[in-house]
């Protein structure tokens, strides 16, 4: 009940401003708190949770660029940035300079901004390095300027896109799929009896042997064997591969008239049936993601010599093997 001077309703006036008071400080105390992780958000890498895809910091330097991210789509890079104002139209070369290192590639407009082709080469610089700058010519010269973007987090961001990057579209090649299933699994475990002894010895546990015949024209023909088990003993993917080939008029079940002519770690395999040496055709692999997660290397060509499968070197990034290429190698 209000008293006779009124101070029961001057009192709850006050509580309520007390309160009100109170709820403004809670919250510009929120405010302040998320400050530093708003700042933290700007000049860092991000990685997507479900995408290959890394968000940049925001750009510095004189430039048009508000926004960039990195993604990776069939083992392919490519940097897409979001201009402020009209895109360019058409293409135009282009270069990434990590810490110095200079990358050649392309610009082009794409998906309302503008792509940047990343050389696979580039990935590992921008996963180490301190600072990228994007530079470019013809009609994105004055747009782009000169974009630049700290390497802070870079390493966590690209990995994570690395794991989740989808596989390169091999259409074009034949793959070789393995299986317990084939008829020729007894040749297979005699041909790879001394390897499976070796590594029960090793490791007390029995490997898993798969095979798979892959044959050409001429009656040449390979067959593959895939032991797996343990990563220590096998390497980062776990897994051997190693072909064998028949001698001239030997095929003994017993393993003789075999030799072995192609030897590496896991890999997708694959063959090509528009390059042949021979005979026979190339064999170009793609790196199988290790145990456990990590990164993956280049696809490769290997090529028949006259008696084995030799390393030809890196199965191009395109089939054109466009302009991604480092600049002024030594």
């Amino acid at each position: 009940m209000p008293t006779a001077s009124g101070k029961a309703p001057r009192a709850r006036g006050a509580a309520r401003t007390t309160a009100l008071l109170r709820t403004a400080i809670s919250a510009l105390g929120l405010v302040l708190a998320a400050q530093p992780a708003l700042a933290q958000a700007t000049d860092r890498w991000a990685a997507d949770e479900v995408e290959a895809r890394a968000t940049l910091p925001a750009p510095q330097g004189e430039t048009a660029v508000t926004q960039a991210a990195l993604s990776c789509a069939a083992q392919r890079w490519s940097l897409h940035l979001t201009l402020a104002g009209t895109v360019p139209d058409g293409n135009a070369a282009a270069t990434l300079d990590v810490d110095g290192r200079v990358f050649e590639t392309r610009a082009a407009a794409a998906d309302g901004g503008v792509r940047i082709a990343v050389p696979r080469a580039a990935i590992e610089p921008l996963k180490a390095g301190l600072r990228a700058r994007i530079g470019a010519g013809g009609a994105f010269e004055a747009a782009i300027g000169s974009a630049a973007f700290p390497l802070r987090g870079s390493r966590i961001a690209i990995t994570a896109a690395q794991d989740r990057c989808s596989l390169r579209d091999m259409s074009a090649y034949t793959p070789v799929t393995f299986t317990p299933y084939t008829s020729y699994m007894n040749l297979a475990r005699t041909l790879r009896r001394d390897d499976i002894a070796a590594f029960k010895l090793s490791t007390a546990s029995e490997p898993e042997l798969t095979a798979a015949m892959a044959e050409f024209d001429g009656g040449r023909r390979v067959l593959f064997t895939r032991l797996c088990g343990s990563s220590w003993y096998y390497g980062a993917s776990g897994c051997n591969i190693t072909g064998f080939a028949p001698d001239a008029g030997g095929e003994g079940d017993g393993g003789e008239g075999w030799r072995a002519v192609y030897d590496t770690e896991n890999v997708h395999l694959h063959t090509d049936p528009k390059a042949v040496t021979d005979g026979w055709p190339d064999i170009v692999t793609l790196p199988a993601r290790p145990r456990g997660g990590g990164t993956a290397g280049p696809g490769l060509i290997w090529r028949w010599d006259g008696k084995a499968y030799a390393l030809k070197g890196e199965l191009p990034e395109d089939e054109e093997d466009d302009v991604t290429a480092e600049a002024g190698r030594e």
